[in-house]
């Protein structure tokens, strides 16, 4: 394998793709989406201790000696970002497919990639000098986005993160962009492998939906409030038999929900579990399928259409 045609494709995908509308949106939407984030985390905040300190007055008027305690004196600081991890599962694993999506089909349409193949250049090289340059991509949107969060953080609450909470941010940004990888994966598999613009486009967001809406569902309708609320919120409720089974069987599959149990971990500190396993599982398959693809596909084809 020639690294220096995979390091060469790599740079060229990556200096396509940023110069792409696709990237400044998606950049855009995740810088906005950290910002929006940690300004309801403050503003939530600010209003919370509004009404404390109030309390606490009206209290004191009263002749009350007990004063209960502030609420966000236990919170860890990066609770101020709880939001975060529900806009990455919606909206940034929408776009990570659109990046992947394009990262392929745009060779396609404009008909190179028969010239790109005829020349000595193995479709594995080719291949993984993409990959290359979408995850620098991602990387690139996902670093910033940590360092606008951490900036949010230490200005909003007013101190310096201490190592253990940098760290946990860091996992939190890590883990964010592994779960894109496999939404980016998913689009380049069908870009490979279908045989029209509008189904190469389609069929990912089919499983997008799937995943981001239909499994959550299922495991988590024991506790509706929890498919969009990224607080955790346990109560007892009534347990079908129905619901109860989906949830034994399909829980530990449901690579979204099981991403937003580690964001919590990380950003909340209230949940100590780490279900890495699907996460790991729909990487390497999303990984893995695009390297089988394209061993099968045919240049001799007519473009994608």
């Amino acid at each position: 394998m020639k690294l220096l045609t995979v390091k060469t494709i790599a740079g060229g995908e990556f200096k396509t793709l940023v110069r792409q509308k696709t990237f400044v949106l998606l950049l855009t939407i995740f810088l906005f989406m950290a910002a929006f984030s940690a300004f309801i985390g403050w503003s939530t905040k600010n209003t919370v201790t509004k009404i404390y300190v109030a309390t606490v007055r009206e209290l004191i008027s009263s002749g009350t000696k007990k004063m209960p305690v502030n609420p966000f004196l236990s919170a860890p600081p990066l609770s101020i970002l709880k939001n975060m991890p529900t806009y990455v599962f919606l909206i940034g694993s929408l776009l990570a497919i659109i990046i992947g999506y394009s990262s392929f089909v745009r060779e396609r349409k404009a008909g190179v990639i028969k010239i790109i193949f005829s020349r000595q250049i193995s479709r594995v090289e080719f291949l993984l000098g993409k990959i290359t340059g979408i995850f620098l991509v991602l990387s690139a949107i996902v670093g910033l986005s940590f360092v606008l969060s951490f900036f949010s953080v230490v200005i909003i609450s007013g101190q310096m993160l201490v190592f253990s909470e940098m760290f946990k941010l860091l996992m939190f940004y890590l883990v964010s962009f592994l779960y894109l990888i496999i939404f980016a994966m998913l689009g380049l598999f069908f870009a490979i492998f279908a045989k029209s613009e509008s189904l190469a486009l389609l069929a990912p967001m089919i499983i997008w939906i799937f995943i981001s809406f239909v499994m959550p569902q299922l495991t988590s309708a024991l506790d509706p409030n929890s498919l969009l609320n990224p607080t955790s919120i346990q109560s007892i409720m009534p347990q079908s038999v129905f619901f109860t089974s989906t949830r034994f069987l399909l829980e530990p599959f449901s690579v979204s929900e099981n991403y937003k149990t580690i964001s919590q971990s990380f950003l909340q500190g209230d949940i100590k579990e780490y279900p890495i396993f699907s996460l790991i599982v729909y990487l390497f398959f999303t990984m893995s399928i695009p390297f089988l693809v394209i061993k099968k596909f045919n240049v001799c084809e007519v473009e994608i259409e």
